[in-house]
């Protein structure tokens, strides 16, 4: 269980990078903590890593306090920060296997749970080449799969698919569902939410260092009041025509976009064959995460891979 309270962390300059941060999660399953860049992931991802001192407040990972026992958390954790990238000169199987080493298992345990670990992220073809040669997305999928094989209690990865194809993410997410069972606790966090909903067992939704939402996907969906998002999508002066007709709804300009929220399921229904008889790019979709981030005036819409 993740417990914080009133949790800071103020930079120098005086960059507010959480501001009275409140969690309580599960013990176990994967969490998932979401938003755009700079809402605050990857710095409480350190401080509940034991590898970063808040400014202020108390947190809680797995019955420990983490600031008195930084070191103890440590122990228990094993940690993929952002953008991390395994030594050039190794191959896949060499690094995981030293970092199981490192984390004290045996020379023959390592070498069977590198193993083991490789075939569940479909690393075989790749397992014996030189670090340095393969894609920066594949290099992050082998740091990832040595923090899963490590069996660590908790499992912080930050932003492990930021580099990955949408066929590499989609494999990931199904090898890291495969360990849910096992009673560990897994901390992923993304600027996708989307990609994730179908996966996590509880999901913290961030924005500029503030907690907007939290809960299991079914609650934080119905906390939602609308069923249907239409988006549209087209120039400027088509734009501002469309939200203008559309005023009478909950409609939000998003660039070269129109976002529009429907209670009434039919009635979206109605208005896409309108629309599509203007020959309009429209996209019609359910309500997700991310339109809590949208709604509560919190989300900035940046460009996401």
């Amino acid at each position: 269980m993740i417990i914080t309270k009133d949790l800071v962390k103020i930079y120098r300059g005086g960059v507010k990078a959480l501001d009275r941060v409140d969690i309580r999660t599960p013990s176990e399953g994967i969490i998932s903590f979401v938003g755009s860049n700079g809402a605050g992931k990857t710095t409480l991802m350190r401080i509940l890593a034991g590898v970063l001192k808040p400014t202020s407040g108390y947190v809680e990972v797995a019955g420990v306090d983490v600031v008195r026992e930084p070191q103890k958390i440590r122990e228990r954790t094993s940690y993929m920060p952002q953008g991390s990238t395994p030594p050039g000169f190794s191959t896949p199987y060499q690094f995981i296997t030293s970092y199981l080493m490192y984390r004290g298992f045996s020379y023959k345990e390592a070498r069977e749970k590198a193993l083991e670990v490789i075939r569940l992220f479909e690393l075989e073809n790749i397992m014996m080449r030189r670090c340095s040669e393969l894609s920066y997305g594949t290099q992050q999928r082998v740091v990832a799969s040595a923090v899963i094989a490590s069996d660590a209690d908790i499992m912080i990865l930050d932003e492990p698919t930021s580099g990955l194809d949408p066929i590499a993410r989609r494999r990931f997410w199904a090898a890291l569902y495969s360990l849910k069972r096992r009673g560990k606790m897994i901390l992923i966090t993304s600027h996708n939410p989307e990609e994730i909903e179908s996966i996590s067992d509880y999901i913290i939704v961030m924005s500029r260092g503030n907690i907007v939402a939290q809960g299991d996907l079914k609650s934080l969906l119905r906390s939602i009041e609308f069923k249907r998002v239409i988006e549209i999508y087209s120039e400027d002066s088509f734009i501002n025509i469309y939200e203008e007709k559309l005023k009478t709804e909950t409609v939000y300009r998003l660039r070269n976009m129109i976002v529009s929220y429907y209670k009434d399921e039919d009635q979206a229904d109605k208005i896409v064959d309108q629309l599509s008889r203007d020959g309009l790019k429209i996209r019609i979709r359910p309500v997700s995460v991310t339109d809590l981030l949208l709604l509560r005036g919190e989300y900035l819409y940046e460009e996401t891979d």
